[in-house]
């Protein structure tokens, strides 16, 4: 019978420059799926608006972007008329898109999240 060695060698400056990576890797893949949900709030928005749109320009004009940095990920969502805030305020809020597209699209994000670090927890 053959002996099985094996063995371990611990290089601790290894560790500090893969966990840097770990960190970047995970920060990388958040910011893609910001993105991802980004463009689909934004498509989100332009089906889901309840007002009747006569020129076609606030369905249209509604759009957002979205913001990296290494400490936060960032939707900004916003409509390109400037009687915009007259469809997310007047009547109560009965027309809004854009405050429903960040409470909606907002919870998918956190979902797909979710998900992706379940993900990650059973590798």
């Amino acid at each position: 019978m053959g002996s099985n060695n094996s063995s371990f060698e611990f290089k601790p400056g290894s560790l500090k420059v893969n966990l840097k990576r770990f960190d970047y890797d995970i920060n990388a893949l958040v910011a893609g799926v910001v993105d991802y949900q980004g463009h689909k709030a934004v498509a989100w928005m332009k089906t889901n608006a309840k007002w009747k749109d006569r020129t076609g320009n606030a369905r249209q004009t509604l759009s957002g972007h979205a913001e990296h940095s290494d400490t936060w990920h960032l939707i900004k969502l916003y409509g390109g008329v400037p009687y915009q805030i007259w469809l997310e305020v007047r009547w109560a809020g009965k027309f809004a898109i854009i405050g429903p597209a960040v409470k909606y699209q907002g919870l998918a994000l956190m979902n797909r999240l979710r998900g992706i670090v379940n993900k990650l927890g059973s590798v």
